[in-house]
């Protein structure tokens, strides 16, 4: 599959076949049977994978051609320098708080909804979060799949 990915990108192939651990039924697997950390740690492990929307990568140029083009339909590369400050702030805090990125579908989003969304999720307990992000991944999957197929994201 060629060179690894640099750090804050994933490739397709993940999202086309992800380790078991990804589409564990809830955080325990089976209804019933006992919180599995090393579970956890392999869904948090995937998405510490994503950038920041708006971070580091995107000022350097470094995202993938998707992410970049969903982050510029967010309006996430048109950010005021307080904007941005205030971005950088608040996934530094979620970040801190959880772990791992934010991470949200931007392309269904605009800049006022990306800030509303991390400051409210900030508000989370851990595990009602680390299942949001993980929804919020498979939603991009989704949306990426359909464009590779040129489908229609609900039908997939």
């Amino acid at each position: 599959m060629g060179a690894p990915a640099p750090p804050g990108h994933y490739r397709l192939g993940t999202l086309l076949h992800p380790p078991a651990a990804f589409f564990g039924a809830g955080l325990g697997g089976v209804p019933g049977s006992a919180y599995a950390p090393s579970r956890v740690r392999g869904q948090e492990g995937i998405l510490r994978c994503h950038p920041d929307l708006a971070g580091r990568e995107l000022q350097q140029g470094t995202l993938t051609a998707e992410s970049r083009r969903e982050q510029s339909g967010a309006g996430l590369t048109s950010l005021s320098a307080d904007e941005r400050l205030r971005l950088a702030e608040l996934n530094a805090q979620y970040r801190a708080r959880f772990g791992f990125p934010f991470i949200l579908a931007a392309r269904l989003s605009d800049r006022a909804a990306v800030q509303r969304e991390l400051a409210r999720r900030l508000l989370c307990l851990p595990a009602q979060e680390l299942r949001t992000a993980l929804g919020e991944v498979k939603k991009i999957g989704g949306l990426r799949l359909a464009d590779l197929l040129c489908a229609d994201p609900a039908k997939l």
